[in-house]
């Protein structure tokens, strides 16, 4: 008996060091939101979306239906919107920036909703030959590109390594800035956490995916060796984009997809990253490509989404 007493005292002193994460008052509306949207469905698949033209291209598609009686509301600033998309009840936001507004807004949707999977979708740049303007690209691992060590000129390079001086002109030679170097990020998991450059997308997910017939176009990049990187960094410098690739096998970047990998992860959520190739670093952006990119990227949300009704009862989230 004073044994389980014991044990039972363990158990109640670790209950109040968990922190209580939605500190939301009882009469807070989002509870009824969440009330009336948990009696339509019982769980939701959470698009996480780049850009307004984004979210106009898929509310004006008519594969979707708002939810006539809570189309949207509104917390912590982000607007959460409700409906259906080719038939699967679907819960849309804005993505932000910078990155810690995105991993903010996903642990938000995570939180508050009952989210069975996340898709981040948009537009990004190739830095890629091999993936033109207007294709997709479904990336097999993601990076944060942004976390650095910014070195001095005489320190000792470590791989991979951005060296200012090899870039200056009319040649290369010495630069005072020295030299940048990628460093590891911390991945949390819901068991543990572990450092690694590049964090794998969702397996069956991307599986998934990868048995999908998305027609002959646009043109699809998916699997290994297509990997995408985030950063707080508009990369618009054509010889930036060319390191990116050659050095750290960089496929695309943009300034979403490792936030919303990285809290899915944490979170045990399956997701996959689906994103058009609207420019390159350094070139002029056509509007017309911009938009077919984005016509292009919603295609393959289409057929993806489409996929799950069939497969969501064989996804599980150990698969990572």
């Amino acid at each position: 008996m004073a044994g389980m007493i014991k044990f039972l005292a363990v158990v109640v002193g670790l209950l109040f060091l968990v922190p209580d994460t939605m500190q939301l008052p009882v009469n807070h509306p989002i509870h009824a939101v969440v009330e009336r949207l948990t009696a339509d469905a019982d769980s939701y698949l959470g698009l996480v979306i780049t850009t307004s033209q984004d979210a106009n291209l898929l509310t004006n598609s008519t594969y979707y239906k708002p939810n006539l009686d809570t189309p949207y509301t509104i917390f912590a600033g982000r607007t959460f919107s409700f409906g259906t998309f080719k038939d699967e009840p679907v819960i849309h936001v804005l993505a932000g920036k910078p990155l810690a507004n995105v991993a903010a807004t996903v642990q938000m949707m995570i939180n508050l909703f009952p989210i069975k999977g996340i898709i981040n979708y948009g537009s990004s740049l190739t830095v890629s030959d091999q993936v033109g303007i207007a294709d997709v690209v479904i990336p097999s691992q993601v990076a944060f590109t942004g976390v650095w060590s910014w070195e001095e000129p005489e320190a000792k390079a470590r791989y991979p390594s951005l060296k200012i001086g090899e870039y200056n002109l009319p040649e290369a030679g010495g630069n005072s800035l020295g030299h940048i170097t990628s460093l590891n990020t911390q991945v949390y998991e819901p068991t543990g956490s572990s450092r690694t450059y590049f964090i794998d997308v969702h397996s069956e997910w991307l599986q998934l995916a990868g048995r999908l017939n998305f027609g002959k176009r646009p043109t699809v990049h998916l699997g290994e060796g297509y990997r995408g990187g985030s950063s707080d960094i508009n990369v618009l410098n054509s010889a930036y984009g060319t390191y990116l690739n050659k050095k750290l096998n960089i496929t695309m970047v943009d300034i979403a997809s490792a936030a919303v990998v990285a809290t899915s992860i944490s979170n045990g959520v399956p997701h996959i990253v689906i994103k058009g190739a609207s420019n390159r670093p350094g070139a002029v952006l056509d509007p017309r490509l911009s938009k077919a990119t984005k016509r292009n990227v919603l295609k393959v949300v289409t057929v993806f989404v489409g996929s799950l009704s069939g497969e969501s009862q064989k996804t599980n989230t150990e698969a990572y």
